[in-house]
C-alpha cells in the first residue's frame, strides 16, 4: 500500500501525520477540523501552508515551558490582580450557515463581561473556526488597549493564536499577516501572555468560551 501523510490544518494538533489513527484523534470531534490526505510530504506541508514547522517539531526542537498542561490539567489564573484582563476564548464554524463565530470571557477587577459575535466574510470563513479564535483574540487585545490595561493573559485551546504572534509558524496567508500585524501593533503597549488549555476538558472557562463562539456563528451576518 502506497505511503500517505495526513495533514491537519486545523484540529487539536496541527500538523503532518503518518498515519490514519494518528490523524484521527487529532480531528475526531473537533469542531471545524481542516485535514486531507496526500502522496508526498511536500504536498501535505504546501497544504498546511501557515505552519513553518510542525507543532510536534516545534515542541521537540525547543524547551517546553512548565506551565504547558497535560490532559485534565487546568491553569488557574490570579483574578484578584489588579488591572489584569484575563480572558478565556473561542472560535467556532457553523457549516450550516457558512459563518465564523468568536466569543469568550473576560475578567478584569472583580468584573466578567462576555462576547460574543459571527461573520460571514469570506475572508474568515476560508479557515473555519482558526479565523474566530483569532478574531477573537484580536477583540480583546484591543479591548485592553482602548482601556488603557498593560497586562493582558489569553486562554484558548488553538496553538496558532501564540505561534503566529511570537512568529514561530510562517504567516503567509492574509488571515496571519494581518492578525500578526495586529499584534505587533498592540505588544509596545500591552503585555500579553499566551496560556494554552486542552479543549474539552472540563475546564469550565474554556467550555463557556466555546458555547459563547458557536452563539456567535449561529448570528453570523
Amino acid at each position: 500500500m502506497a505511503k500517505k501523510f495526513y495533514a491537519v490544518k486545523a484540529g487539536r494538533t496541527p500538523g503532518i501525520y503518518e498515519s490514519w489513527s494518528d490523524c484521527e484523534k487529532q480531528v475526531k470531534g473537533f469542531g471545524g477540523a481542516i485535514y486531507k490526505s496526500f502522496p508526498t510530504k511536500a504536498e501535505a506541508q504546501a497544504f498546511i501552508g501557515d505552519e513553518g514547522m510542525s507543532i510536534g517539531d516545534y515542541l521537540s526542537s525547543s524547551k517546553v515551558s512548565s506551565k504547558k498542561l497535560t490532559t485534565g490539567e487546568s491553569i488557574i489564573p490570579d483574578f484578584s490582580e489588579p488591572d489584569h484582563l484575563i480572558a478565556y476564548i473561542d472560535g467556532s464554524y457553523d457549516k450550516y450557515n457558512q459563518s465564523v463565530g468568536s466569543g469568550g470571557i473576560m475578567f478584569l477587577n472583580g468584573n466578567k463581561e462576555t462576547f460574543s459575535f459571527g461573520t460571514r466574510d469570506a475572508k474568515y470563513t476560508e479557515f473555519w473556526n482558526v479565523s474566530g479564535e483569532l478574531l477573537a483574540a484580536k477583540h480583546v487585545m484591543e479591548y485592553a488597549l482602548t482601556h488603557g490595561i498593560s497586562k493582558c493573559s489569553l486562554y484558548y485551546d488553538y496553538m496558532g493564536i501564540e505561534m503566529w504572534a511570537t512568529k514561530k509558524w510562517k504567516r503567509n496567508n492574509i488571515l496571519t499577516n494581518e492578525y500578526a500585524a495586529f499584534c505587533e501593533r498592540i505588544f509596545p503597549h500591552v503585555k500579553v501572555y499566551f496560556h494554552k488549555v486542552h479543549a474539552h476538558t472540563g475546564d469550565t472557562y474554556n467550555e463557556m468560551a466555546d458555547q459563547l463562539a458557536k452563539a456567535g456563528a449561529a448570528i453570523g451576518k
